[in-house]
């Protein structure tokens, strides 16, 4: 009998919102999570992160191209800036673990969030409607928060990089296609060498412009390297900073819409329902002549 009184006290109305959560969570489970991969909006983030992997890959090459190329110069003049060239690569394996993080946290990550991560915060709400304990509601608010920032991060991040870096990545084809000419002309002046020619006079011919010693040629592979610095910095602004940034702009977001409450001790500061207590107390005080205490100088 026990037992039956507790359900018969049980609110329709909680039935209908427990019933709804229920029906969101299984269709997050078999349907979102199977599916959402699909969609345009991460389909479109795929694409972008693909072409954004080509560009980081042709900057690769064109300065693997250069660094090899001019090793075939005479009299290893070139050889620091071929060294330094090859020490640029490291600045490219980070690109590409970033973009392809990303494409992992579209491809596998926003699945997992729809089938474990999403029902995890709908479970909690249930059990926040049944207990009423404020603290499963703040763990289920952050949770699904949380979930929804990790979903929409990449295609946000994608698509503010394009609009804000697309310009400068106009610069950064430039610089490939420089440094992949600059390579192939390396190329054919070692394999046009001629007796009857001198080195500098082949490599005039070939640059179309007078390349009379070291000094010019150190000063054309050092522009060279220069623009391939710029174009780090732009790829690093475009396809690490911007998405990271983004990334924290959103969860702000979110903090400031929801107004998270932290998880520590609220004894710092009264609530409502202490002011009331206060007030009642004062009230009682007054009735049986006691001093009034002063509520605000708390």
């Amino acid at each position: 009998m026990h037992v039956l009184e507790k359900i018969q006290k049980i609110s329709p109305y909680l039935v209908l919102k427990v019933s709804i959560l229920v029906f969101i969570m299984a269709l997050s489970i078999f349907v979102a999570s199977t599916v959402v991969s699909k969609c345009s909006l991460f389909t479109r983030s795929i694409e972008s992160l693909d072409d954004s992997q080509e560009v980081v890959m042709a900057v690769t090459g064109a300065t693997l191209g250069v660094s090899v190329a001019i090793t075939f110069l005479p009299d290893d003049y070139a050889s620091p800036l071929a060294d330094t060239l090859a020490d640029m690569s490291t600045y490219f394996v980070i690109l590409l673990g970033m973009i392809l993080f990303e494409k992992l946290l579209i491809m596998v990550g926003v699945p997992f969030i729809f089938r474990f991560i999403i029902p995890a915060g709908i479970i909690l709400l249930i059990v926040y409607y049944i207990s009423h304990k404020k603290i499963i509601r703040t763990i289920a608010y952050k949770l699904l928060a949380f979930a929804i920032v990790i979903i929409l991060a990449v295609p946000f991040g994608t698509s503010v990089s394009k609009w804000l870096c697309s310009s400068s990545l106009d610069y950064v084809n430039e610089t490939v296609t420089q440094a992949q000419d600059g390579s192939d002309k390396i190329e054919e002046i070692s394999e046009s060498s001629s007796s009857d020619k001198s080195f500098y006079e082949t490599v005039s011919s070939v640059f179309d412009s007078a390349i009379e010693g070291v000094t010019d040629l150190f000063n054309y592979y050092k522009g060279i390297i220069q623009k391939f610095i710029n174009t780090i910095a732009i790829m690093m602004l475009a396809y690490l900073v911007v998405p990271f940034v983004t990334f924290l702009l959103m969860l702000w977001f979110m903090n400031q819409l929801f107004l998270f409450e932290s998880f520590r001790d609220k004894g710092y500061s009264l609530t409502k329902d202490d002011m009331k207590a206060i007030k009642k107390i004062s009230a009682v005080c007054n009735e049986k002549g006691e001093p009034e205490d002063n509520s605000n100088q708390i």
